[in-house]
């Protein structure tokens, strides 16, 4: 069985988010907000108990799990035909080439642009969807995985280093740049397949870059949260470094003529350490 996501009809009761957060019948498991019972899969789970206003207002129907899709058949046929990729690399405010090093292709059965989702060894796992009003889905039956461009650490080592941003764009932003960068699902998924990228690739340093996303209800940041609680799951020489405020992305940042000389200016004079 499978747990309904979260939706702008029926968000999740814990955060508000519309996405990621899925439903059960007695406990919500959110991807934002932690709680004493976390996931092996990333989240934490939060029982609806006995207090009715923590239920949602409509409890969706548990449906049976799909099958596993071919990830790598999809997006090779996608990749096939004659649609380009470069109006929306113009759009997003990214380089194509950056958009081509992920594999990006159009799906027009759902009109929108289709990032394949990769394992630690780089095997395509399932395919995020994002149309032209910056709506996010995935197709039924993906698995959530790493946004992993085109191998170009052809002698990877310990002085190499890698950036992990959230989602697909951001990671097309940071590859716009220069920087050599692996997309994370979201602020507190993908940390096992990012290890096992890393190691894969030889990579010894990382920079976790956090979306800028302001203090939430109760005092939390999200995306600052989960960027520590990665470094700390990686164990390598690492910093994490966060757009200045007000910008809240990676792909704000450059849009707004951010470069990659600013982040390595930065980054320079910050503490590279283990946690």
């Amino acid at each position: 069985m499978i747990w309904p996501h979260a939706t702008k009809v029926n968000p999740c009761p814990i955060c508000n988010g519309v996405d990621w957060c899925t439903f059960g019948q007695r406990a919500m498991l959110c991807q934002r907000v932690e709680s004493d019972k976390p996931s092996t899969k990333g989240g934490w789970y939060h029982f609806y108990g006995d207090n009715q206003a923590s239920r949602p207002l409509v409890l969706p129907k548990a449906k049976l799990a799909p099958a596993h899709i071919d990830a790598e058949r999809i997006i090779n046929k996608l990749r096939d035909s004659t649609y380009r990729i470069d109006t929306f690399a113009q759009i997003l405010g990214v380089s194509l080439e950056s958009l081509e090093r992920l594999n990006t292709a159009w799906d027009n059965s759902h009109k929108a642009l289709a990032f394949p989702m990769s394992d630690g060894a780089g095997r395509h796992i399932g395919i995020r969807l994002r149309n032209n009003d910056g709506f996010k889905w995935a197709i039924t039956g993906s698995r959530q995985g790493i946004f992993l461009p085109q191998q170009s650490v052809t002698n990877g080592n310990a002085r190499w280093i890698a950036y992990l941003p959230e989602g697909p764009t951001d990671t097309a932003a940071m590859l716009t740049m220069g920087l050599f960068a692996i997309g994370r699902p979201s602020c507190n998924g993908g940390n096992e397949q990012i290890k096992e990228a890393l190691k894969r690739l030889r990579i010894g340093r990382v920079v976790v870059v956090a979306d800028n996303d302001g203090i939430k209800t109760g005092g939390r940041r999200p995306g600052l949260e989960g960027a520590i609680k990665l470094k700390k799951f990686l164990g390598l020489p690492s910093v994490i470094w966060m757009p200045p405020s007000p910008i809240k992305d990676v792909r704000e940042f450059l849009n707004k003529g951010g470069t990659a000389q600013m982040i390595e200016a930065e980054i320079k004079n910050k503490v590279w350490n283990r946690l």
